[in-house]
């Protein structure tokens, strides 16, 4: 499958969950011919603002406010690089943020973190 836009495969999710609304992520990615990871990643991008931060988006989110750059963050948490781009682009999009600093611009609009909770890194 070709490389899709997150406006594309948005689109290809909701028609399947329209068709499929309790389809499980595994079956997305069949679907779609993607990984069970990857299909997961596509429906949390899905329901965006709907569904709330987790608690170690949180805890990424509030790394992203202190100034640190993905890699610092992943070497913090024990966590790989590439899984911290995912979980910002995941905050993105639950935030229906443009960027890092809007993300964290409406994480404190909206009372998920405190600046003072925010050192510089």
């Amino acid at each position: 499958m070709a490389k899709l836009s997150r406006k594309q495969a948005k689109e290809i999710i909701e028609t399947y969950l329209a068709q499929h609304p309790n389809a499980t992520s595994s079956e997305i990615g069949k679907a779609l011919r993607v990984s069970k990871q990857r299909a997961h990643q596509l429906l949390k991008l899905v329901k965006g603002a709907d569904t709330p931060l987790t608690d170690r988006e949180l805890v990424i989110l509030r790394y992203v406010a202190m100034g640190n750059a993905n890699k610092e963050i992943g070497k913090t948490l024990n966590l790989d690089e590439q899984t911290i781009k995912n979980e910002v682009t995941v905050i993105l999009a639950k935030l229906s943020a443009n960027n890092r600093a809007h993300a964290v611009a409406l994480a404190v609009q909206q009372g998920l973190i405190s600046l003072d909770d925010v050192k510089p890194a």
